[in-house]
């Protein structure tokens, strides 16, 4: 799959932000029904947020990636495997062990050179500014959640873009 650019994002996002919740929800229950392994993905981690946390974003941003993906694709995405999921959370959980073995100038210096050849950084660099928002000039003081759901961003987007290049 090509790369998905920032306009394509945006536009995506511009579309979801103007939906009414009933047009929402029906965008969110078609994810559901083309990808259902990426919405029972997401939903689980979901339970286990802390309550009251702001769970719509993340959310948001999954369903944006794929209409945006989905859009760059031009047709309706290949449905990721279980398989192709869990391949995609391992090897991500996998560089945040690489980047929590090593000191704090290491990580200062790894993580804004980590997705520069990235595939699908745009949406990555987006999900990341949709979730900072608020918390741009004190990231520490930003959820701790925040974390999480970067991880589970990233690893629907490995799952998309993988489902797809597998039959490309």
């Amino acid at each position: 799959m090509n790369s998905v650019s920032r306009d394509q994002i945006l536009e995506a996002w511009a579309r979801l932000c103007d939906l009414d919740e009933t047009e929402s929800d029906a965008l969110v229950k078609k994810f559901m029904d083309e990808q259902p392994a990426l919405g029972i993905y997401l939903f689980a981690n979901m339970e286990g947020m802390e309550e009251g946390a702001e769970d719509t974003r993340i959310v948001e941003l999954v369903v944006a990636a794929w209409q945006a993906m989905r859009k760059s694709a031009g047709r309706q995405l290949p449905v990721a495997t279980p398989e192709e999921i869990e391949h995609a959370e391992d090897a991500n959980i996998r560089i945040l062990e690489k980047l929590d073995e090593g000191s704090e100038f290491e990580w200062n210096n790894s993580v804004p050179h980590l997705f520069e050849d990235y595939k699908q950084r745009e949406i990555l660099v987006f999900g990341l500014e949709i979730l900072m928002s608020g918390n741009e000039d004190t990231p520490e003081l930003a959820p701790e959640g925040i974390g999480l759901e970067m991880v589970w961003l990233k690893t629907v987007i490995d799952a998309l873009d993988r489902s797809f290049t597998s039959i490309a």
